[in-house]
């Protein structure tokens, strides 16, 4: 026997199951590869994902070179907004007895809270998008239709007012 091969021999008693000389991975290295494998995400304790977010910051060229941390702390905050959002759009619904949450219980939420106005401050259309509170759609009164028997062509506008400049 060589030199080699007494190395690599292990007595039957101390040799685990499957020891091998080959100098392939051990249980420990194993075991650490199965821990790297946890998203950044999970590992951080978010819902929301942090590699996502750290590849929309280096697509979007906001900077030429941030930290590690930058996309986790994004996240977090994003993960924030949007519980608090949401949390106070649901008391919101449940008040107006809805199991859905709108887009109007939504824009009500940004506007009750002080924080998500201040937050939110340029970003939610207030009267020109679709979403209005529920406060206002009732005072507003509701857009009859007409039929088309009832529509009236141009023509029949403009003669009331040719009839008045004739008879002066």
């Amino acid at each position: 026997m060589s030199g080699a091969e007494e190395v690599c021999m292990v007595p039957e008693q101390e040799r685990e199951p499957e020891a091998t000389c080959s100098g392939g991975p051990s249980e420990g290295s194993e075991a650490k590869a199965k821990k790297s494998r946890s998203s950044r995400s999970s590992r951080a304790g978010l819902l929301f994902p942090v590699s996502r977010v750290d590849r929309q910051l280096r697509r979007g060229h906001f900077a030429e070179r941030f930290g590690a941390r930058a996309p986790v702390y994004l996240a977090a905050v994003l993960q924030w907004v949007t519980h608090k959002t949401m949390d106070v759009a649901g008391k919101i619904s449940k008040k107006s007895k809805q199991q859905r949450i709108s887009p109007s219980h939504l824009q009500t939420a940004v506007q009750k809270s002080s924080v998500l106005k201040q937050l939110l401050r340029g970003s939610v259309p207030r009267r020109g998008g679709r979403a209005v509170p529920r406060s206002q759609r009732v005072a507003s009164p509701p857009k009859k239709k007409m039929t088309k028997n009832k529509k009236r062509c141009p023509r029949q506008r403009a003669s009331p007012a040719r009839a008045t400049a004739a008879g002066k």
